[in-house]
């Protein structure tokens, strides 16, 4: 971590190790945003020892730490969290979209024609709309489950946290929570409330396709996009697998 010829002090291996510790006490838990902040501080640090070799170590990190206002880390993390879901928030949409060009929107506009036609055929209709929701829950809920064993695996094998796996948590798990919480019981208040027509019961069909679309896209697209950026992640930390 140089920052130029006339700098002659340098932060050794120990006082790195410090700076990690340093910003995990300071509610940083992901390596990855803790690396930045160790590389920052550290930069930071050696500029101030070009200038007065004579101040100590932990005087300089107080003198930066400063730096980061009342808030300290906290606004640096929640800024790169905001910055990743947005990210992600995006990706889904895009695939999302692509499920709305040819020839794929031709198979959408099927399975909709589909699904409308046997909930029109059924004869309760209305319990037959909520059981589909109960089973896409379900799935939704296997899905959270088998992430989270993968994830738990995967933090084994690196010894580490990661910033982007907190994101894909959080998004693994928001329908199945906003669905125990509210969804069941909105969608059930709805459907008392409502007659099942034409018109409801081909809302409700297209409705549901656009669901399992997004459950397809964050059960098969979105954890290989995933996989790849984590091993790509890891591997520039320099954590052997």
């Amino acid at each position: 971590m140089n920052t130029g010829k006339t700098a002659d002090r340098r932060v050794n291996e120990t006082e790195i190790e410090k700076l990690y510790a340093f910003t995990g006490q300071h509610y940083v838990a992901y390596y990855d945003v803790q690396t930045e902040l160790v590389d920052h501080l550290a930069n930071a640090i050696e500029a101030q020892w070009a200038i007065n070799p004579e101040i100590s170590f932990d005087e300089a990190l107080k003198i930066e730490f400063r730096k980061f206002g009342v808030f300290g880390f906290t606004t640096i993390l929640e800024e790169r969290q905001a910055a990743l879901t947005g990210k992600y928030n995006r990706r889904i949409l895009a695939e999302f979209r692509c499920f709305f060009r040819l020839p794929k929107i031709i198979l959408v506009i099927a399975t909709v024609y589909v699904v409308f036609q046997l909930l029109n055929r059924s004869h309760y209709p209305d319990y037959s709309i909520l059981g589909l929701f109960v089973i896409t829950f379900f799935i939704e809920g296997i899905a959270a489950f088998l992430w989270l064993k993968k994830n738990k695996k995967q933090q084994k094998i690196t010894g580490k946290k990661w910033l982007l796996e907190s994101i894909m948590k959080n998004i693994y798990f928001s329908f199945p929570l906003l669905f125990l919480s509210n969804g069941f019981n909105i969608i059930y208040q709805i459907m008392n409330k409502i007659e099942m027509g034409f018109r409801t019961i081909l809302l409700f069909s297209i409705l549901l396709v656009l669901l399992y679309l997004f459950l397809y896209i964050r059960m098969k697209i979105l954890p290989k996009i995933f996989q790849e950026e984590m091993n790509e992640i890891v591997k520039k930390h320099q954590i052997i697998k």
